[in-house]
């Protein structure tokens, strides 16, 4: 049996919270929903590319000079460090592994010049030189770099400890992509080939490349020695495991609770609400569920029956967290919540109609009280909005990427591409149909004008109302009307497709409004309608089952065979005769579409996607896209992959026809 060591892995996971080292690599006996899927990882964020970029900034040809230390046995790895680092001159290591005690780690890259050794942990997040690593005060990491400084500084401790008694030594880096730089090289991130080989990740560089051939650098090391300094000495880490406790006292607490096994009950709070160690309809019934274990042992009892704080919704609150709150008042479940509990800080006013956010929590709470599963619906409020409304009503949804490593010349990291829309059409009589759609994956293929164009050929035809799902729409739509403002090679039509843009967005940095703007359907959500059975989330994922489930109207149109399909009463792009609703899929629609890809189904992919709120439920379409664009794919696997895609994205735009729909059948 391997020994257990503390690795990084595992200590960022002690600081996310010390519970999950006990559930964390029990995968047949602990339901575990974190997505460390290497395959998947590199698609969605392309952050394996950058670890491989990077290596090119320390090596003419690191394939050919064979920098990287491959095997994946501990002790191996180890020996093979030490054995490099008495090489004669300058010694460049890639994934070098140091064990001390039950510590190891392995550094992303290091460079040894004599007596020196630099050690460099490469992040695929963005960097510019205003950044502030420490909070205002200098007493604490900002919370956004805690598990990138406590890493790195976890590495400097365990090499310098490996070390002891060697005359090295040791400076620490961080290596991180630069928001402000443009690459100058199309194509850069093809250069980078994605590969799953049983089970591990494998980057496969463009034969022959060589630094020179990657133009610009757009990665950017970072010293942060100093405030690894304060964090080893001087600062507490940010857990709640123990209160002030020091680094190297955490360090030692934590490895000793892995290595043994032990599990550990540290205080509930915000963080639980991230916990990936949950079951839910889709796991086997042996799977069981750390993240109620966890709350059974805090509370002190093995019935957790009702809805616990964590499923409150939290939106529009500010820097309130009610979890964390509600807990500290030892309060566990939304039914022992009082209003006084979660009444605002500030002016519980909204200057828009309907529901406010704190109206909203309370019909929460109060369902839950009353045990009432009937949803909130403001049929008279929503009625009003819908008076405004022009014939034909255009429901669209976007796909899109956006990685570290630029797709494109003149690009900066994480600049957008918008690769797909789709666009359904409800006339004034309430006929449904999907009108156009859009998808470009050809690699190395520019999309995003062409994106504009085709969308403003779709909605030019009339001046219906146009909705979308949240901010996603306008987000990129406005990025891309700056892209053609800057573009050197702009199209010819780009005054109109920039002014396009500005009749269906708004943008607060130029206090523009356009006439035709985007109607929110997620904003009609929170103000107008409230499910208990979406249970405080309103991603249209969650609020899709909820409407249907209480609209026998939706149910009878969308559950038969004959209704939607090409050349039917609802005509579909993609589908010749779908049954949307069935108890099967406990009438959720998108568990009745086949998985993009074979292993992973969209619930999984989604996860990519988690902390990118405008994203939302995109995770699917975002995965498959960035896999045809730098893995090489069979071209039979390449046409299911881009007939999913459409078939994915026409559901997104149904699933807010069915919303509106389901909202109709109520108020008759």
């Amino acid at each position: 049996m391997q020994n257990r060591y503390l690795t990084k892995s595992r200590f960022k996971q002690a600081l996310e919270c010390v519970s999950k080292l006990f559930y964390t690599g029990k995968m047949s006996v602990y339901a575990d929903k974190n997505l460390d899927d290497e395959f998947l990882l590199a698609l969605a964020k392309g952050g394996y590319q950058v670890g491989e970029l990077a290596k090119y900034y320390f090596c003419e040809d690191p394939a050919n000079e064979s920098i990287t230390i491959d095997t994946l046995d501990y002790e191996a790895a180890v020996t093979e460090t030490k054995r490099r680092l008495k090489l004669p001159g300058r010694v460049v290591i890639a994934e070098a592994a140091f064990r001390y005690k039950n510590l190891f780690i392995r550094v992303d890259l290091l460079v040894r010049e004599d007596n020196l050794i630099k050690i460099y942990e490469v992040k695929a997040k963005s960097f510019d030189q205003e950044e502030r690593f420490l909070n205002a005060k200098g007493t604490a990491v900002m919370s956004k770099w805690v598990e990138y400084l406590y890493d790195i500084a976890f590495q400097r401790y365990v090499i310098t400890n490996a070390l002891a008694g060697h005359d090295f030594k040791i400076k620490t880096h961080l290596i991180l992509v630069n928001k402000d730089a443009t690459t100058d090289i199309d194509g850069l991130l093809q250069f980078f080939k994605v590969y799953s080989n049983a089970g591990r990740i494998k980057i496969i560089s463009k034969d022959g490349l060589q630094r020179k051939d990657l133009g610009a650098q757009i990665l950017i090391p970072v010293p942060v020695d100093e405030i690894c300094d304060k964090i080893e000495t001087e600062f507490p880490v940010p857990t709640d495991l123990i209160e002030n406790i020091s680094f190297e006292d955490f360090v030692w607490k934590t490895a000793d609770i892995y290595t043994n096994d032990v599990q550990t009950t540290t205080p509930l709070g915000s963080k639980c609400k991230a916990c990936q160690f949950y079951t839910d309809e889709d796991d086997p019934v042996h799977m069981r569920d750390g993240f109620i274990e966890c709350w059974q042992k805090a509370i002190g009892s093995d019935k957790i029956e009702m809805e616990l704080v964590t499923e409150l919704w939290n939106g529009l609150a500010g820097p309130r967290n009610f979890t964390s709150e509600l807990v500290k008042k030892n309060k566990h479940f939304i039914h022992e919540i009082e209003e006084s509990d979660i009444i605002p800080s500030g002016k519980s006013t909204s200057i828009l109609p309907g529901l406010t956010p704190h109206s909203r929590r309370m019909e929460q709470v109060n369902r839950v009280k009353q045990n009432e599963r009937e949803s909130y619906f403001d049929a008279e409020g929503l009625k009003r909005e819908m008076d405004t409304w022009t014939f034909p009503l255009h429901m669209i949804d976007f796909e899109t990427s956006a990685v570290a490593v630029p797709f494109f010349k003149g690009m900066k990291p994480y600049e957008g591409v918008a690769f797909q829309f789709s666009h359904h059409i409800i006339d004034k009589d309430y006929n449904v149909r999907h009108e156009t759609q859009f998808l470009s994956f050809e690699p190395g293929t520019f999309p995003n004008f062409e994106f504009v164009r085709q969308l403003k050929n779709a909605l030019k035809k009339d001046n219906g109302s146009v909705f979308r799902y949240h901010n996603h729409e306008n987000t990129f739509l406005n990025m891309i009307y700056w892209q053609l403002n800057s573009s050197k090679d702009a199209p010819a039509d780009k005054k109109e497709l920039m002014s396009f843009i500005d009749t269906i967005t708004h943008e607060k940095s130029r206090n523009h409004s356009g006439p035709r703007d985007m109607i929110d359907l997620y904003k009609l959500v929170l103000q107008y309608y409230y499910s208990p059975a979406a249970k405080g989330s309103n991603s249209l994922k969650q609020i899709l089952p909820a409407i249907i489930a209480e609209s026998d109207y939706l149910k009878s149109k969308y559950g038969k065979a004959g209704v939607y399909g090409k050349n039917k009463e609802v005509r579909s792009l993609n589908f010749d005769d779908h049954v949307w609703i069935t108890p099967e899929t406990n009438y959720n629609p998108y568990k009745t579409l086949p998985r993009v890809f074979d292993d992973y189904d969209q619930d999984t992919l989604d996860l990519l996607v988690k902390d990118m709120d405008e994203l939302a439920d995109g995770g699917t379409a975002m995965t498959a896209y960035n896999y045809l664009q730098f893995s090489e794919i069979p071209v039979e696997q390449r046409k299911s992959i881009h007939d999913s895609l459409l078939r994915y994205c026409e559901l997104d735009t149904l699933a807010m026809v069915m919303l509106l729909e389901g909202w109709r059948a109520k108020m008759q």
